[in-house]
């Protein structure tokens, strides 16, 4: 039996090749190759491939190639090993902590609810409050300043006040100019405020308090005596103040005013710009947020936190859904209030919105009766970065004298009279005196305080904090606090606020009634009008809406039975004993 070699090519593949040099013949007439010395896919690609390079490898352009290939690498290889030493270390923490908080929420829905909660539990363990951590990783931030824009409002003035004897006296809205919300957003300072004398802040944290002293607070707040209020009015470079709080572990966790774990974890989340409210006691409607662009949509939350008592009255309404939203507005329940008054639980996310965000940088607080209609990168452009302010509060449309406020909310019966008049025979006592031209340029002592606007820097931080702590001794109404606690910083530290027109407040903020008002007006009285139908007149029943109850209803007109067709007109005409007059006769 004859072998044949796996080399050979057999007839099928076409006919047989004479010998050539190299090739043996075989008995079979089949042509026999010396086996290869180096295999390429077989012998015919080795035949057509090695040709093929030798022919193209051989050319100058190919080298030339080669050549500018590496040079090319070499400078780019230059050019990032040069950004990378040019880079701050701020800039590379921030690329690794935003690495890390990726992977860090990637995690948290990969494992288990089991031990995401464990781990939660492990960093609610750590009872020291760290310093917020600042970021610099939105794109938004510009880092020149916000005097490039200012042409956009500079010519702009504020209209000629109304006459005297105009029939609707009382607060309006005035213009407000406001640069479009592309030019605000870029003009978002890029470094946080510089904070004078006060750079680092830490709260009181005291298991058990005891009260010594009368009007000395509440447990939430941690009965600060006397003596410690007024040490903190001295204001050094690091400081350690009562802050509401004082119990458990952090703000929020066993504390009183206590939120959900999961929660807790949200509000730990930096963010550039937060706008917040809150509704206690099912005491206001919930209004929602318009005029608000895309991009506040997407980068600003909305926070409103309400108690036991709302939550249940907006899930009767179905107006709470399943991710706890309702609009724009992301509900956060609270648990274990601390006071029985649902005003001054308001007080609490009101003024220590800082203690309950600790990696926010801007907050806007409006209180739950009012209804934003502008966006807020314009708002803080206007009211903070175009004044290089920190904190921004509009004054009292009418009242300037904290006297004077003080003896209208008695007359309005907003609170015991006996305790709004030791609070401020108090003040008298520590040198309060009537607001006066030699105050300027301090234009009120009296806030409009349902609007804050801030950035969260120690000095604010410290402001909102003994401001709290004034409404945790003596009443709720804030407006009797602050000018106390606002002279008592500015007169030590170079610090001012930023107090505009309340007129200015109402052109971005609509006011509603409280429920409670709304529930208790009586229905809209009927208005009789004169319509004119072919020479007879109709009477017209006129439905006016309730002002001021954020709602968008429109005037309900009912008219009258019209007379049928048919009907004698002569019938109208009774009892008419001067004709000339029939067109102002009311049937």
């Amino acid at each position: 039996m004859t072998g044949v070699s796996l080399d050979l090519r057999t007839q099928s593949y076409g006919s047989p090749q004479q010998p050539q040099n190299g090739s043996l013949p075989t008995q079979n007439g089949f042509t026999a190759r010396k086996p290869s010395r180096m295999s390429l896919n077989g012998s015919r690609e080795k035949d057509i491939f090695l040709p093929f390079l030798r022919r193209y490898l051989s050319r100058k352009k190919i080298v030339m190639m080669i050549l500018v290939s590496f040079a090319l690498m070499a400078f780019l290889s230059g050019f990032f090993t040069v950004n990378r030493e040019d880079a701050p270390e701020s800039t590379i923490f921030n690329h690794f902590s935003d690495a890390y908080n990726t992977s860090f929420q990637f995690s948290r829905t990969v494992h288990s609810e089991k031990d995401d909660n464990s781990n939660i539990q492990g960093t609610l363990s750590v009872c020291e409050e760290n310093p917020p951590t600042r970021h610099t990783s939105s794109a938004l931030h510009s880092t020149g300043s916000v005097a490039s824009h200012s042409n956009y409002c500079q010519n702009f003035a504020f209209p000629p006040p109304p006459p005297g004897d105009r029939r609707r006296p009382g607060p309006r809205p005035c213009p407000v100019c406001y640069l479009p919300v592309e030019e605000a957003m870029a003009s978002m300072p890029s470094a946080t405020s510089a904070s004078p004398v006060l750079q680092h802040l830490s709260y009181f944290h005291e298991e058990t308090s005891t009260k010594t002293e009368p009007h000395e607070g509440s447990d939430f707040g941690g009965y600060p005596s006397i003596k410690q209020r007024n040490e903190s009015f001295d204001i050094k470079e690091s400081m350690t103040v009562h802050c509401g709080f004082v119990k458990g572990c952090r703000p929020g966790y066993k504390t009183g005013f206590d939120i959900d774990v999961s929660d807790l974890v949200e509000l730990e989340q930096y963010n550039d710009i937060i706008v917040a409210s809150a509704i206690f006691g099912n005491y206001d409607v919930i209004q929602q947020p318009t005029k608000i662009s895309e991009a506040a949509s997407k980068n600003i939350p909305f926070y409103m936190f309400i108690d036991k008592e709302t939550e249940a009255y907006m899930r009767n309404s179905s107006a709470l859904d399943y991710r706890m939203k309702v609009g724009l507005w992301r509900i956060i329940v609270v648990h274990n209030i601390p006071y029985s008054d649902a005003r001054r639980n308001g007080k609490v996310p009101k003024l220590l919105l800082h203690r309950l965000f600790p990696n926010v940088r801007y907050s806007i607080w409006i209180d739950g009766k009012l209804q934003l209609v502008v966006d807020p990168y314009q708002l803080l452009e206007r009211f903070l970065w175009r004044h290089n302010a920190t904190f921004a509060i509009s004054k009292h449309y009418r009242r300037f004298d904290v006297f004077e406020e003080a003896e209208a909310n008695k007359a309005a019966g907003k609170y015991d009279n006996a305790s709004i008049d030791y609070q401020i025979n108090f003040y008298r006592s520590e040198g309060l005196t009537h607001y006066s031209e030699a105050k300027l340029p301090i234009i009120s002592d009296v806030p409009e305080g349902c609007v804050i606007i801030r950035e969260h820097i120690p000095i604010t931080n410290l402001f909102t904090c003994l401001w709290f702590n004034e409404v945790d001794r003596f009443t709720s109404r804030d407006q009797l606090s602050f000018s106390t606690v606002r002279d008592k910083i500015m007169s030590r530290v170079d610090w001012n606020i930023n107090m505009f027109m309340d007129c200015e407040r109402r052109n971005f903020v609509i006011q509603a009634y409280h429920r409670d008002l709304l529930e208790h007006m009586p229905p809209p009285s009927p208005v009789t009008k004169l319509v004119k139908r072919a020479r007879v007149n109709v009477p017209v029943t006129v439905s006016t809406p309730v002002r001021g109850n954020g709602s968008n209803a429109k005037s309900l007109v009912k008219k009258s039975a019209v007379k049928r067709k048919g009907e004698r007109r002569s019938r109208s005409r009774r009892h008419v004993k001067n004709p000339g007059n029939r067109d102002n006769m009311v049937i």
